[in-house]
C-alpha cells in the first residue's frame, strides 16, 4: 500500500511541486488581495452603472467566477453569469462589466469572448499573467489585472481570485471587508499546517479522506449557495490533479432528479463514494434534505459529509476549497500521478493549433 508518510516518496511522484504550490495558497491569496487593490478603475464606471457583471473563463479561470458568483449572489443587487464559451450572452452591452479571465492569457474560447466584448462596448478587464489576452488589452486601452504566472492554472486560483476580489472592491461593487479576508486566511493557514505533507496520515484528515475515496467514483454534492462552488472546484482538482473521473452537483436540484440515480447505482457499476459538502449556516429546509437524502443513498454507498471552517461566508468557502486541495493531491500520489502534469489537455490543444 502506498504511503502518504513518506515526503520523499512523494516528491518522486510529484515532480513539478505542486505539493509546494498548495502549500503557499495562504500567502498568494495575499499577494492577489494587494495586486486587486492597487486597480484603479476607469472614472466613468460605478455600480450604478452596471446591470450584470459577466465572469468569462474556463477550468480553473472560469471557477474565478463561480466563487464570485457563490460569494455575491445572496445579496448582490445585479446578476453575477460565468461564460464558458467562444461567445457571450446577447444581452452583453455598454451596461455589462466583463471580466476576461485567462490565467496563461492564450484560451482561445476566452480570448474570442474578450474580441466580442470589446465589439460590443462592454465595460471590459482583463484578468491574466500575460500572453495574448494583455497584447490585446494593451493595443485596446482595456484596463489590466496582472497577476504572477509560471504555474498550473488550477493552482494559481488565489492570485486570480482575490485579485478581482480587490479590485471589485475598488469598483466599489464588492464591500470592504477585512474582518472575512482576515478570517478566510488565517484558517487557511491552520488547515496548511494541519494537512501538509510532514503530518502523518493518523493525523491528517484530507490524507484519511484521500485513503478512503482512492480507488472510488466521487460524486461531490453541495449543499447550496457557494456550496456549489467548492464541489466544483474539488470534481475539477479530482479530474485534474488525480486524473480521475468525478461529479458534482447540489441541493436542492439533486432530489428532483439525480437521487435516483442511485436506484440502479450499484448494478449500474462503479465503485460509488459521496462527499457532502455541508453548512451550520444552512436553512432548515436545505439541511432537512440532506439529512434525508443522506439515509436514502447511505445504505448503498459510503458518505462522507465535510463542514467548512469560520463565521464568514468568505471564511467557509476558501476553508472548504483549501481542504479539496490537499484531498485531490493525495488522491494524485495515491494513483501514482503527477498532480501538476495535463498531458491530454497539452495534446488536444497541440491538435487544435495545427488543425487551424
Amino acid at each position: 500500500m502506498y504511503s502518504l508518510d513518506n515526503v520523499q516518496d512523494m516528491a518522486l511522484v510529484d515532480k513539478s511541486g505542486m505539493i509546494s504550490l498548495i502549500v503557499g495558497l495562504p500567502d498568494q491569496c495575499r499577494v492577489g488581495l494587494e495586486i486587486g487593490r492597487a486597480f484603479v478603475p476607469p472614472a466613468a464606471w460605478s455600480p450604478s452603472s452596471l446591470a450584470n457583471v459577466i465572469v468569462t473563463g474556463l477550468g480553473a479561470s472560469g471557477g474565478v467566477g463561480d466563487i464570485l458568483q457563490g460569494l455575491l449572489s445572496p445579496n448582490c443587487e445585479i446578476p453575477v453569469i460565468v461564460n464558458r464559451d467562444y461567445g457571450l450572452p446577447a444581452f452583453a452591452r455598454q451596461n455589462s462589466l466583463v471580466v476576461s479571465v485567462s490565467y496563461s492569457g492564450n484560451t482561445e474560447e476566452t480570448l474570442s469572448a474578450f474580441a466580442q466584448a470589446e465589439a460590443q462596448n462592454c465595460k471590459l478587464i482583463a484578468l491574466s499573467s500575460g500572453g495574448e489576452l494583455l497584447r490585446r488589452a494593451n493595443i485596446g486601452g482595456i484596463p489590466q489585472i496582472i497577476v504572477p504566472g509560471g504555474q498550473p492554472a488550477r493552482s494559481a486560483i488565489g492570485y486570480m481570485f482575490f485579485a478581482l476580489w480587490g479590485a471589485l472592491q475598488q469598483l466599489g461593487l464588492v464591500p470592504v471587508d477585512e474582518s472575512e479576508t482576515d478570517e478566510a486566511l488565517k484558517i487557511m493557514e491552520r488547515q496548511r499546517d494541519a494537512f501538509r505533507s510532514e503530518i502523518p496520515e493518523s493525523n491528517n484528515s484530507a490524507k484519511k479522506l484521500a485513503r478512503e475515496l482512492n480507488g472510488k467514483l466521487p460524486l461531490i454534492y453541495g449543499s447550496h449557495d457557494f456550496r456549489r462552488a467548492i464541489a466544483n472546484r474539488w470534481r475539477t482538482q479530482f479530474n485534474e490533479n488525480a486524473k480521475i473521473h468525478a461529479f458534482s452537483s447540489s441541493f436542492p436540484e439533486i432530489n428532483h432528479n439525480e437521487m435516483l440515480g442511485w436506484v440502479n447505482a450499484v448494478r449500474q457499476g462503479g465503485d460509488w463514494a459521496v462527499v457532502m459538502i455541508r453548512d451550520r449556516n444552512d436553512t432548515a429546509r436545505i439541511s432537512s434534505r440532506v439529512d434525508i437524502t443522506r439515509k436514502l443513498i447511505g445504505s448503498e454507498v459510503p458518505v462522507y459529509e465535510i463542514y467548512a471552517d469560520g463565521e464568514s461566508s468568505m471564511a467557509r468557502l476558501w476553508s472548504g476549497i483549501y481542504f479539496g486541495d490537499f484531498v485531490s493531491l493525495y488522491l494524485a500520489l495515491l494513483w501514482d500521478e503527477d498532480p501538476s502534469s495535463s498531458r491530454m489537455i497539452d495534446s488536444l490543444n497541440e491538435q487544435l493549433a495545427t488543425a487551424q
